[in-house]
């Protein structure tokens, strides 16, 4: 739930304040984020940490938007709560600051010829960005850039995309597994 609030932030800003600048690459972080978060040798070398496609992206709308939620699955008690989260509080929330109209979600229960079609059919409806949960880094791409190519966002959490043309939130799991390891030996 934590990634979905956080993307909440991120789609804000994104959307909020024109001509933001994206953080070109890690190279542009901090030393000591660099050095605990994204050490070569612990993460994940298909994981994008590059230049992003929207580092001088601005919305050519103004709010409040619709959002597209296309989720690749939600028969877990973790997904369950995720859209519980979205719905209950977090859209009724982005609403009352005028920020959003709607969201239209989606569920492809893990079929990802049927994820890309929803996707491309709520670009064609005209959302203004899209959230995706994916379960493959690579079959969502060509959608993503034929959004990208519209003018609408991805954000992908709980997971990433290698398109360029995506925003990741997601958490350097190989790291994790490497700390809660070492805190159990200990």
């Amino acid at each position: 739930m934590r990634h979905l609030a956080k993307l909440g932030v991120v789609l804000g800003a994104l959307l909020l304040l024109p001509g933001q600048a994206i953080a070109e690459g890690v190279d542009e972080l901090p030393k000591d984020i660099q050095d605990k978060l994204y050490a070569k040798d612990m993460l994940d070398p298909m994981q994008p940490i590059g230049p992003s496609a929207y580092r001088n992206w601005k919305s050519p709308r103004k709010p409040p938007w619709t959002i597209g939620y296309a989720s690749s699955y939600a028969g877990n008690t973790w997904r369950a709560g995720v859209m519980d989260r979205l719905v209950q509080k977090l859209i009724a929330k982005w609403q009352k600051l005028g920020l959003l109209k709607e969201v239209l979600v989606t569920q492809s229960n893990l079929n990802d010829a049927l994820q890309i079609q929803q996707m491309r059919q709520l670009v064609d409806r005209g959302v203004d960005a899209l959230i995706v949960c994916c379960s493959n880094p690579t079959a969502l791409n060509a959608t993503v850039k034929y959004a990208f190519d519209k003018g609408v966002p991805t954000f992908s959490f709980v997971g990433y995309l290698t398109s360029p043309y995506s925003i990741n939130s997601s958490s350097n799991y190989q790291l994790a597994g490497h700390r809660m390891g070492t805190w159990m030996a200990k």
